[in-house]
């Protein structure tokens, strides 16, 4: 009878310290299950956002791989005109000097026939008179060529400055004038009536006046043959600019 006594109660400890135990047994795999699934959750959420950096990456990879070639391009057009500028200086050049020759030459025969100019006229002077009048055609084309090479060359300039955005100043013709036809104050631009034919270019900048005050200046930003759109500069706008108003370079 003891000896069950004392089975029994050995069965009934052993049953308390086996729940005793119980608690923090099961309060560890709780712990661990949430920092299982707090380990899936950041997880999952650093996937995304690797994910999400990825895609990000291969768009910015494409976009520099476009501005890249964009550059390129620019860069191109940019060795081409400066390379084209280069010729028309050299044609320029040339032509410079081919008309200082001509034009010493048609001196020297404006000399030779003031020489002759009270004698009889015999074929030496005749002869004289026709070399003069051909130097005076050929250089009168030269000049016109010349004309036509600056042009060239200003346009191919104006190409430059606009790819790589420099504010360097176009020169316009001296004591070029004109007027204001009309006058958008909403978006600030004027239409001049001066353009191609009047040696207006664009990015030439012109002094506003009214009875010789000065109003603002404007700088042109499109040329067509008789007239052209410039654009008033904020900074030096000091009142109201006015159809009618003139234009001064």
């Amino acid at each position: 009878m003891l000896l069950r006594i004392c089975l029994i109660l050995t069965i009934v400890a052993g049953l308390a310290t086996a729940y005793v135990g119980f608690f923090p047994v099961q309060k560890i795999i709780v712990d661990t299950r949430a920092e299982r699934d707090d380990f899936h959750t950041k997880l999952d959420a650093e996937t995304a956002l690797y994910q999400k950096t990825d895609k990000e990456l291969r768009k910015t990879k494409d976009t520099l791989a476009s501005t890249t070639a964009k550059l390129n391009e620019t860069q191109t057009q940019l060795d081409a005109a400066n390379t084209k500028n280069t010729e028309l200086d050299k044609q320029n050049t040339d032509l410079t000097d081919k008309l200082t020759k001509m034009t010493a030459r048609a001196e020297a025969a404006d000399q030779k026939l003031e020489q002759w100019r009270d004698l009889p006229a015999p074929e030496k002077i005749k002869g004289i008179i026709a070399e003069r009048a051909e130097y005076l055609r050929a250089r009168d084309v030269l000049i016109s060529e010349t004309k036509l090479l600056v042009a060239s060359r200003d346009s191919l300039q104006a190409q430059i400055n606009n790819l790589v955005g420099t504010d360097v100043a176009v020169i316009l013709p001296t004591g070029l004038r004109g007027k204001i036809l009309a006058v958008d104050p909403k978006y600030d631009f004027v239409v001049l009536n001066i353009g191609d034919d009047q040696g207006a270019k664009e990015r030439g900048e012109m002094m506003v006046d009214r009875q010789g005050k000065l109003i603002g200046k404007v700088r042109i930003s499109r040329v067509e043959k008789d007239r052209s759109v410039a654009t008033i500069l904020p900074a030096w706008k000091k009142g109201q600019i006015m159809e009618g108003d003139q234009v001064i370079y």
